[in-house]
């Protein structure tokens, strides 16, 4: 370029991933367990979620129900833990903490998973060690750092570290033996069914796909499949999001610790289903301008009936009152209801959300007065304070008995006073 011109530098998205996270999170407070194979079980401790290297090495398949390999695993003494997701969450923050002292720019992918932007840095593999070195020495938690040009690039680079056990690892598009390296079905935003078509086309691996004519990509998968091809040639088309955009919809369920026949211990799960969502999308700044709420029997006991059922309602003023969301869900599941049947699951949905403030509210009624309002803002307060069981709605209950499993939970270390590791 002419005199006084200056070439801009080539973008850098890192992508950070922590090593096999729920497990990882559980030996931070549990040294004993390092070197021990490991799995974390799903919800009602159902199937195996999160597995060590060590647990994968003896041929321990990730989604395997718990029934299926309880053999296994006491042969081989693995382990075994139910899901502990106010840790995993809090632990998350942490790591994501850490992250965003390294890159002004900083998305949150998944609980486990974050892109930063490292463009104009002048040495981002050397930084990259850094950050994993930190985050393992403030944390605990063990990450793998993938780079590249793109966010598609970057998983693929950080799927090649795991993989080669490298911890960070650069990947370009021009660099065949890697991305060969690479079957098309792991590649970000292919999938099975994809890449079965991929493959009858020839193109078994990333690199086959990358230099694939672009035309015949897009009649297999369309835009967003050549949107993948063309960030794998280093070409950009996903652009950071450091703000998520606010959902649309939002559920909330769970299956239930034991089958429920009765209508009032299902009106409490919904009940507590409902405010859970709720306080989701209040924490967006959004309201709801409609919900459904449905149930469902146990699909796989083939010796017992069999129901399912849903219902919607669209709501006069959009709100994020839980007062007023459970009792239309209690409403809702009243009118699906059938006796004689063993519910296994029941969840609500919360629809058509917007941003607080921006509808338009009804001209002779008002469902939410402004002193009704100050009093559900101090209990959702003290409930984000000091933690969901502290306070609650008289609807969602007590005992819950419903409630779904975690028999071998370990105590929530960094977020409940009561479960605080004392030391000494």
């Amino acid at each position: 370029m002419g005199s006084g011109h200056q070439c801009d530098s080539f973008p850098v998205i890192a992508l950070a991933d922590c090593n096999n996270f729920y497990v990882s999170c559980e030996r931070v407070f549990r040294p004993s367990l390092e070197g021990r194979p490991v799995i974390v079980l799903s919800n009602n401790d159902g199937c195996a979620v999160a597995r060590s290297n060590e647990a994968k090495q003896i041929g321990i398949p990730m989604g395997a129900p718990i029934y299926q390999i309880k053999k296994l695993c006491e042969r081989n003494g693995v382990v075994v833990l139910s899901s502990n997701y106010e840790l995993y969450g809090d632990m998350s923050r942490r790591v994501v903490a850490v992250l965003s002292r390294f890159a002004p720019e900083l998305e949150v992918y998944s609980i486990d998973e974050s892109f930063l932007n490292l463009t104009g840095v002048k040495d981002p593999l050397a930084l990259s060690i850094s950050i994993r070195d930190m985050v393992k020495q403030w944390t605990g938690i063990p990450i793998s750092i993938g780079l590249g040009l793109t966010k598609t690039l970057s998983k693929l680079g950080n799927r090649l570290a795991k993989k080669k056990k490298k911890g960070c690892l650069e990947v370009n598009p021009h660099d065949q033996f890697a991305l060969e390296g690479v079957a098309i079905e792991d590649v970000w935003g292919v999938g099975r069914r994809l890449s079965s078509r991929l493959r009858r086309v020839g193109l078994r691996n990333a690199w086959e796909f990358a230099q694939a004519p672009s035309p015949s990509i897009r009649s297999i998968g369309g835009v967003t499949l050549e949107r993948t091809q063309r960030e794998l040639m280093g070409i950009s088309c996903l652009e950071m999001e450091e703000v998520s955009p606010p959902r649309k919809n939002t559920c909330c369920s769970r299956s239930f610790g034991k089958p429920i026949s009765e209508l009032e211990e299902l009106e409490e799960a919904v009940a507590n289903y409902a405010v859970r969502a709720t306080r989701k999308i209040r924490s967006q700044g959004s309201r709801t301008a409609g919900l459904q709420v449905f149930i469902m029997t146990n699909r796989f006991r083939e010796d017992e009936a069999q129901y399912s059922n849903a219902r919607t309602i669209a709501l006069d003023e959009p709100t994020d009152d839980p007062i007023r969301i459970v009792q239309n869900a209690k409403r809702l599941l009243r009118s699906i209801y059938r006796s004689g049947f063993a519910y296994k699951k029941a969840g609500v949905i919360l629809l058509d959300l917007a941003p607080a403030g921006s509808q338009q509210g009804l001209l002779f009624e008002e469902h939410e007065s402004p002193r009704r309002q100050e009093f559900v803002d101090a209990v959702e307060e003290v409930a984000g304070t000091y933690g969901a069981g502290r306070v609650f709605w008289g609807g969602q209950g007590i005992s819950k008995p419903w409630q779904m499993r975690r028999e071998m939970r370990t105590p929530r270390y960094t977020t409940h006073w009561d479960d605080v590791p004392v030391v000494g």
